[in-house]
């Protein structure tokens, strides 16, 4: 029994997190206290990540955002950008790219949106939803979000998170 293409429907995408890694690259400045995937349930996993501030209060925060794609190794995929994150904070609106990208995590964190930062910064519990990516549509495939913190204009962390994206198929 032969099915047309035209009967085919999608349903929805499932995201889910494969792997993270984070390193301190200043242990005086900042530490990281946890950086770990937690499997909730079958097929659904949590991001969990705690960064120890030493020097606080921090007004200078500058993020490098890459979204990789899995294609013979990780290649660029549609964005790379640099973002002083205090300049962020006091207007979302003016940097649209980085409203997209940071507001998946940003939303589900401990900072209160201005500077300085004199907090630990938490994340807790995070999971991938279809909802977080509805203004940056990516394809099915394997992906990695990698972000570079500089506080100061130096290299203070340096994050890497790895996801996939599945398409569902409904008949």
């Amino acid at each position: 029994m032969a099915m047309s293409l035209m009967h085919l429907t999608f349903g929805k995408s499932s995201f889910k997190f494969t792997n993270i890694k984070c390193k301190d690259h200043d242990i005086d400045f900042a530490h990281f206290d946890r950086c770990k995937l937690l499997v909730i349930g079958r097929g659904v996993v949590s991001l969990d990540i705690k960064v120890d501030l030493y020097k606080t209060p921090v007004s200078n925060v500058s993020l490098n955002i890459a979204l990789y794609k899995r294609a013979s190794g990780y290649r660029p995929f549609l964005y790379n950008i640099t973002q002083d994150l205090c300049a962020f904070f006091r207007n979302r609106k003016r940097y649209p790219i980085a409203k997209v990208l940071l507001e998946i995590f940003l939303s589900n964190t401990n900072v209160d949106s201005k500077c300085p930062i004199t907090e630990a910064f938490e994340i807790k519990n995070f999971l991938l939803n279809e909802e977080s990516f509805r203004l940056l549509p990516i394809p099915e495939g394997d992906y990695l979000f990698k972000m570079h913190v500089f506080a100061y204009n130096d290299l203070k962390a340096t994050v890497e998170v790895y996801f996939n994206r599945k398409d569902g198929l409904l008949f």
